[in-house]
């Protein structure tokens, strides 16, 4: 009677191990977005950007805000929206064409067209929502508006229009828009080079 006692505690035993080591094991993924790769740089002025990196594309992640190139020169055809100061640190400033192929900061290029492109393959889809505030990718669009050629501002917080250093025509260069009241993001378009828009640079 006893050994059938132990017996039977010991196949009670054996079983509950096999029935614990068949359980499934919940396996945690990691949180890929805590894995982005982020930096800091700074330009002439001392003005300081988040940089975030996409893929193979180190890319800056605020608006540029300086005048003066790396090696201290004042740029012309650099513009604040309205002329107010107060819009510098959220949207930066507005360039012309020429103006923003300028060396603002050592390493740093103006991007290509064909650098957008990359970046909005290594996105895949909604590129436009993955690119805007908040979005996944971490490069924050600010919608800073633009300066017309007649030297008006519009559009601030709707649109936000970012240079490419890509010839268009002889006076107008391929130009990426994202817009606050869709989700578009349109291959490129041509933009006359006097206007002023919004710089993103990527790094060399």
């Amino acid at each position: 009677m006893f050994l059938k006692k132990i017996l039977t505690t010991v196949i009670i035993f054996v079983s509950l191990i096999g029935i614990l080591s068949c359980q499934k094991k919940t396996i945690t993924e990691p949180d890929t977005d805590s894995l982005t790769e982020t930096g800091i740089i700074t330009d002439a002025e001392d003005n300081s950007y988040n940089t975030v990196k996409i893929g193979d594309q180190w890319w800056m992640a605020e608006n540029l805000k300086s005048k003066i190139t790396s090696d201290g020169t004042n740029v012309s055809g650099v513009y604040i929206y309205n002329n107010d100061e107060n819009f510098l640190n959220e949207y930066g400033r507005l360039y012309t064409w020429e103006a923003a192929q300028k060396p603002f900061i050592e390493g740093w290029h103006l991007p290509s067209e064909a650098e957008w492109a990359i970046l909005a393959r290594t996105l895949g889809s909604d590129v436009a929502v993955k690119l805007k505030v908040g979005g996944s990718s971490g490069f924050e669009a600010k919608f800073g508006g633009y300066r017309t050629y007649t030297g008006q501002y519009v559009e601030m917080g709707s649109w936000g229009g970012f240079w490419t250093s890509t010839v268009y025509t002889s006076d107008h260069s391929y130009i990426r828009y994202l817009f606050s009241f869709n989700n578009n993001f349109p291959d490129h378009e041509g933009c006359g080079n006097i206007g002023g828009n919004s710089v993103r640079l990527i790094k060399d």
